[in-house]
């Protein structure tokens, strides 16, 4: 009764940007931020939600176009899209809320500083691909606790972006089925760092 949600932006047909993809929700808050170079401000944003299937094709749950030349320049503006499927226009497939900051080019600097973006963000239209990766389990862990089992979590990171897996307690063969996005920048090395740690409450984790 859930799905796993992502987003995807396209300007002309081409890929901009992909949201990190939340599991389990019908009501997703992705908090996420990117900062993408317009050419011509009469092409609309095209928005594609999806749910993430693990080892199958994604099922497309709904789409909606973001007609820039209604945003007023320079000025933040919450914008409620309702999500539509070509093949059943009457159906209501939810809808999803974005803030958009339209400015001109020469102003970008100053305006995505104002927006605290990182200066990985600030060059997010240099990034050439996504890295997906699927975290599907764990096998034969170390037991770190007294009962002879761990607590294990995965933390993964490449350059400054950081994911960490949900905490699958009281097992040495954990079962993840967790898929994590990455950016992948032009001048930026391509190494995920990968570490496995075992929770622990009230005390430092175990590194496992």
């Amino acid at each position: 009764g859930t799905s796993d949600p992502y987003v995807k932006f396209k300007l002309g047909g081409k890929e901009v940007f992909r949201s990190k993809t939340i599991h389990k929700n019908l009501n997703p808050v992705w908090e996420e931020k990117a900062c993408i170079l317009i050419d011509n401000p009469r092409e609309p944003l095209y928005i594609k939600v999806f749910d993430y299937d693990f080892g199958l094709q994604d099922d497309f749950i709904g789409s909606a176009f973001l007609d820039l030349t209604s945003l007023e320049l320079n000025r933040q503006t919450d914008v409620t899209l309702s999500l539509k499927d070509p093949r059943y226009p009457d159906h209501d497939l939810g809808s999803i809320l974005l803030s958009v900051l339209l400015a001109p080019r020469e102003e970008q600097r100053e305006v995505t500083q104002s927006l605290r973006l990182s200066d990985l963000h600030r060059k997010s239209q240099l990034w050439r691909g996504i890295v997906s990766v699927t975290l599907i389990e764990g096998r034969e862990l170390k037991a770190m606790d007294a009962n002879g089992l761990s607590d294990p979590y995965v933390k993964f990171r490449l350059g400054h972006q950081k994911y960490k897996s949900k905490i699958v307690p009281k097992t040495l063969n954990p079962q993840w089925r967790e898929q994590f996005d990455f950016h992948l920048y032009e001048e930026r090395g391509g190494i995920i760092d990968i570490t496995v740690w075992d929770k622990d409450v009230g005390k430092k984790d175990d590194f496992i």
